[in-house]
C-alpha cells in the first residue's frame, strides 16, 4: 500500500502529462534553434579575456556558422532536460497546491512556486550541467568545433568531474533565477489572463475569456517577457561566474578564485558583463519557448477533451 502511494506521488511529481511533454519538447527545439547565436555571443562576451571588452567584430566567430557551435548538443540534451524540468515543475506545483491548499494571496503561494522551481532545477540540472559545459566550451571557441572530440578530451583530462563543473554554481544561479521567474510569471498570468488559476496549468479557451487567440498569446508573451527580464537582471553576476567556471577547464580553480580573478581584472564590470546580450537572448528565447509550450499544451488539452 505504501509502495503504491509512493509510486502515485512520484508520478504526480514527474507530471507525465502528454500535453506537457509534447509542449515542452516543441518549445525547446524551436526556441533553441532560433536563439542559439545570441547565446553564443553571451558566452563569448562573458568569457572574453582582459578588463576591456573587445569590439564586436572580434567577438564574432569566423566563419559565422560557428555562431551555431554547440547547437546539436543543446538540442540533444537540452530538449529532454527542459521536458524534465517543466514536468517536475508542473507536477510539484500541482501536488503541493493540493496538499497545502493555500488561499490566493501571494504570501501563501510564493513558497510553493519557489519550492517547485528548486525541485525542478535540482532534477533537471543532472542533465543540464554536462550540456552547459560542452555547449559553453564549444561556443567560447577555445576547444575546437567537434563536440565528440571535446567530450573525449574532458573525460580524459578531467573525468566525470569535468562534465559537472559548475553544477552547484548553476543550481545556486538558477534556483533564485527560476524562483523569481516563476513567481513573476504566475502572478502576471493571473493578473493579465481572465480565468487563469495558479492552482492549475491551463487557461480556459480564448473564446470563453472574451479574448481573441492573438490577444491571449500577447498576454502570455507579456507575462513571460517581464518575468524573464526581472529574473535575468537579478542573477547576472552569478551567471557571469558560472560561465567562467564552466569554460575554464579548471585553470582558475574553484569559485572563490574565479571571483577574485574577475574582480582583480575587471572590477564590478566583470560581473555585469554580458547582461545586455543575456537579456537579448533570454527574453526572445524564453518568450518563444513559453509561447509554444502554452499554445501546444492548450491545443492538446482541447483535442483530448473532444
Amino acid at each position: 500500500m505504501a509502495s503504491a502511494s509512493a509510486d502515485k506521488t512520484l508520478a504526480e511529481l514527474l507530471h507525465l502529462d502528454p500535453a506537457v511533454l509534447v509542449g515542452a519538447a516543441a518549445s525547446g527545439i524551436i526556441a533553441r534553434t532560433i536563439c542559439h547565436p545570441l547565446d553564443t555571443m553571451r558566452i563569448r562576451i562573458q568569457t572574453a579575456k582582459g578588463s576591456t571588452l573587445p569590439p564586436l567584430r572580434e567577438l564574432l566567430p569566423t566563419p559565422r556558422i560557428r555562431l551555431y557551435a554547440g547547437l546539436p548538443v543543446a538540442l540533444a540534451v537540452g530538449v529532454p532536460a527542459l521536458t524534465a524540468y517543466l514536468s517536475v515543475f508542473e507536477g510539484s506545483k500541482s501536488l503541493i497546491m493540493r496538499k497545502v491548499n493555500p488561499d490566493d494571496s501571494l504570501i501563501h503561494q510564493l513558497p510553493i512556486f519557489v519550492t517547485a522551481a528548486i525541485m525542478a532545477q535540482l532534477s533537471s540540472a543532472v542533465i543540464w550541467t554536462p550540456l552547459d559545459v560542452l555547449k559553453s566550451r564549444l561556443q567560447a571557441g577555445r576547444d575546437g568545433t567537434s563536440a565528440l572530440n571535446l567530450l573525449v578530451k574532458i573525460y580524459k583530462t578531467e573525468k566525470l568531474r569535468g562534465f559537472y563543473r559548475g553544477y552547484l554554481m548553476s543550481t545556486a544561479l538558477f534556483g533564485p533565477q527560476l524562483s523569481a521567474y516563476w513567481t513573476c510569471y504566475e502572478i502576471l498570468k493571473k493578473r493579465l489572463i481572465p480565468g487563469y488559476s495558479t492552482r492549475t496549468s491551463n487557461a480556459p479557451p480564448a473564446s470563453k475569456l472574451g479574448l481573441t487567440e492573438t490577444e491571449l498569446m500577447l498576454r502570455y508573451m507579456a507575462s513571460s517577457s517581464i518575468a524573464c527580464a526581472t529574473a535575468v537582471t537579478l542573477t547576472n553576476p552569478l551567471d557571469a561566474v558560472t560561465a567562467r567556471l564552466q569554460t575554464s577547464g579548471g585553470r582558475y580553480g574553484g569559485v572563490r578564485n574565479i571571483v577574485k580573478y574577475m574582480w582583480t581584472h575587471g572590477g564590478l564590470s566583470a560581473f555585469t558583463r554580458g547582461i545586455k546580450v543575456r537579456i537579448a537572448y533570454a527574453i526572445p528565447s524564453n518568450t518563444i519557448s513559453m509561447l509554444v509550450y502554452e499554445q501546444v499544451k492548450r491545443k492538446w488539452k482541447r483535442l483530448d477533451s473532444e
